[in-house]
């Protein structure tokens, strides 16, 4: 399942929510699936990206799951926030 995000609320509604990832989409790179509040992750991306450039360049993306990603846009995982490893494992490195 995946819905667009097109507003600064969408994004904000998205981020406040306890499950799922985001996906962004770039023109000169591939679809990369992020955690919901990882650090790669920020308001002002977003407004650029979606609002000020008005998805010319890309568009960010809710999804249910790192499933959706892959087969929805071939996302791969971001290395920075590492969604694929629960939140629990940072921790423990």
């Amino acid at each position: 399942m995946k819905r667009e995000l097109r507003t600064f609320d969408e994004f904000r509604q998205a981020r406040l929510g306890d499950s799922g990832f985001v996906v962004i989409t770039d023109t000169a790179r591939p679809a990369i699936v992020h955690k919901l509040n990882g650090r790669c992750i920020s308001a002002d991306n977003f407004k650029v990206k979606v609002m000020l450039d008005k998805r010319g360049t890309g568009n960010y993306y809710w999804v249910d799951s790192i499933a959706s990603a892959a087969s929805e846009f071939g996302a791969s995982a971001c290395k920075i926030c590492k969604p694929h490893h629960p939140e629990k494992d940072i921790w423990r490195a």
